[in-house]
């Protein structure tokens, strides 16, 4: 076999030589002469502000700003400097805590009483696979219960402490 090499060399030479001497041959300009050429200048920008086709960034000196009144219809809220200053976030983080609260005393009601029809033998006994066991036996599941109950209940001891510490009234958490 032969070694080819040199003719394909000289190919790509000739094919990359004449390349670029495409590229650096001047094109023609292409322009529209059917539109005559339009310089804008500075009394034209409003006219092209009108029109959406310009837009500043940033402040524009020659515009003042509206000075902002309230009206009656509006309401102002107090600005702090922390949420923990916030009477309105105590409130909605009682409510959130105290829903919480509920389902898990519910749930641990629930727990509760199936546990007591379970002692009267009034249920069958077994493990209900379609339905999820918080718990290995039911007093397990109780006691999970109750510690659930008792986090939650905790967390609101602990948030009515901070409230006080910030000086929020109690009625906001009661809410």
């Amino acid at each position: 076999m032969r070694n080819n090499s040199f003719p394909l060399a000289a190919v790509l030479i000739l094919l990359v030589a004449g390349a670029t001497q495409a590229a650096e041959k001047p094109r023609p300009v292409q322009s529209n002469s059917n539109h005559p050429k339009k310089v804008w200048t500075n009394d034209d920008m409003d006219q092209l502000r009108a029109r959406g086709l310009i837009s500043i960034v940033g402040k524009d000196v020659n515009v003042k700003a509206p000075e902002a009144t309230a009206t009656p219809a509006e309401e102002t809220y107090p600005v702090y400097s922390s949420r923990l200053d916030d009477p309105r976030w105590y409130a909605d983080r009682a409510a959130d805590l105290q829903a919480q609260l509920d389902l898990r005393e519910a749930a641990l009601q629930q727990e509760q009483a199936s546990l007591a029809l379970a002692q009267d033998r009034i249920t069958q006994p077994g493990v209900a696979m379609d339905q999820p066991s918080i718990g290995v036996t039911p007093d397990a599941a109780l006691a999970i219960f109750e510690a659930q109950v008792q986090e939650v209940q905790n967390q609101l001891d602990e948030l009515s402490d901070l409230a006080r510490q910030h000086s929020i009234e109690p009625g906001v958490l009661r809410g």
